[in-house]
């Protein structure tokens, strides 16, 4: 007898082949397959569920479980609904017909011997790519659910509320600048910095961006218990290999963590700088490959990095103010700034220097419908680029920043036809608009500008 299930091995669902055999012996369940101490309790669960629903437990058997794949240590409870409906089937108290084998059965089982949806499928099943899983009561995923053994009966219930936008970043004021930079952090995905003075809300800042990005995809591994895009805060005293992850049995860390989402660093330049360099190839997409002795993991780096940082040591300077006097000493300043390497910087597409002195007078909730309102337009309307301004106007600048302009600029083209009040029904579908030069000035006052000011300072 063969069913799939779900393993839980290194904090992440995976499928396993749940094989049952009986040989004569002592009554009792026997786990392969390198089963941890929770799996192995189930035997009481089990026993104790089938018994409460009326079935007769096996008298004369040893029943022997194997879990592939047997290399990997296994650790969930969800297995439990899988081991006692094939023990039904093995044993004919439940017909075949009872029990589709596409499914994959992954349930918690009382006592009693009602049957439970884990807190974990939730996070996991989006990402799994199982169009069928049976599991027990519960009202979050879309599954085929059995909600007591003593009567086999199979719903299927769907949620048709599967993510939730928070809204603490939608109910903010904004100024000006801040609202700007909301709008392209969301719909650009470029990673985004934010320096400035002490207590003029660079934090609060970050933290409100998770509002305004887009839905994820049933596709996408989202692995949020908040029903959103992850938003992951590492303290500055986190150490790299609890960042990256590994150890013996390659546990996951806050880089895997926050795939999907928003990976946010305040006080940037307080990280190890061990850390910081870390992260110059998962920010650029690259695959992190985490490796101890004879087994290995790759993750893809499927995140964006917000960072908050103060320039100085004393929290004020910031490259736009003049005349500042500063209590450290300018060596003191040089190497805290050193900390920023330039191929770190130049991952970073959004640049903000924040004020504590402007006033907030712009809604959440316009800069969500404008985000919005950029994506339908996305949709329907095709872009013309120019790449021969591109690549001769800023033939100085590195690839990857010309990338960032050239991105940048196409999103001030789609808003500006989408903010036009008869603009987007004059686009017929399909048809093209072109970036212009207006948008290439726009979009230097994020990608391009604030970075040199930032370097000339630095000097």
């Amino acid at each position: 007898m063969k069913l799939k299930s779900l393993i839980e091995n290194c904090n992440r669902l995976e499928v396993a082949e749940v094989e049952i055999e009986f040989i004569p012996g002592i009554p009792q369940i026997h786990f392969l397959g390198l089963p941890d101490r929770i799996i192995k309790e189930s035997f009481y669960r089990i026993k104790s569920a089938l018994k409460s629903s009326g079935y007769k437990f096996p008298l004369t058997s040893q029943m022997i479980v194997n879990i592939k794949p047997n290399h990997l240590r296994k650790s969930s409870r969800g297995v439990e609904l899988a081991v006692a409906l094939g023990i039904l089937l093995k044993t004919g108290q439940i017909a075949n017909e009872k029990i589709d084998e596409r499914w994959v059965i992954y349930g918690e089982l009382g006592l009693d011997g009602s049957v439970y949806e884990p807190s974990d499928l939730y996070q996991s099943a989006a990402s799994l790519g199982v169009e069928k899983i049976l599991t027990g009561k519960g009202n979050k995923s879309s599954c085929y659910r059995l909600e007591n053994l003593n009567c086999i009966e199979i719903n299927f219930t769907q949620n048709l509320e599967i993510y939730k936008r928070p809204t603490h970043g939608i109910e903010k004021k904004y100024t000006v600048e801040e609202a700007e930079f909301l709008f392209l952090a969301a719909t650009s995905g470029l990673h985004a910095l934010l320096a400035g003075d002490s207590g003029a809300g660079k934090s609060t800042l970050a933290r409100s961006l998770n509002s305004f990005l887009t839905e994820p995809k049933m596709a996408e591994n989202i692995r949020s218990e908040d029903a959103w895009r992850p938003l992951v805060s590492p303290h500055q005293s986190i150490t790299p290999a609890a960042f990256l992850g590994g150890g013996a049995n390659l546990y996951e860390g806050e880089i895997e963590r926050v795939q999907g989402g928003v990976l946010l660093l305040d006080e940037l330049l307080e990280f190890d700088s061990e850390i910081l360099e870390s992260l110059r190839g998962p920010m650029t997409g690259d695959k992190l490959r985490l490796s101890r002795g004879g087994s290995y993991r790759e993750i893809t780096s499927d995140f964006q990095v917000v960072a908050t940082t103060n320039l100085c040591p004393c929290g004020k300077w910031t490259p736009l103010k003049k005349n500042l006097s500063c209590r450290f000493t300018r060596i003191k300043c040089t190497r805290y700034l050193e900390k920023f390497s330039g191929p770190l910087l130049d991952r970073f597409g959004l640049l903000l220097f924040s004020h504590y002195k402007q006033e907030r007078k712009i809604k959440g909730q316009s800069i969500l419908e404008r985000v919005q309102k950029y994506f339908e337009t996305k949709e329907k309307i095709e872009i013309i680029e120019m790449p021969k301004l591109l690549e001769s106007y800023y033939s100085y600048l590195s690839t990857r920043r010309r990338k960032y302009l050239n991105t940048a600029a196409k999103i001030y083209a789609f808003d500006r036809y989408a903010q036009r009040s008869s603009g987007y029904n004059e686009i017929s579908e399909g048809e093209g608009i072109a970036v212009t030069t207006e948008d290439y000035n726009r979009a230097e006052q994020w990608v391009l500008r604030p970075f040199e000011q930032l370097e000339k300072g630095m000097s």
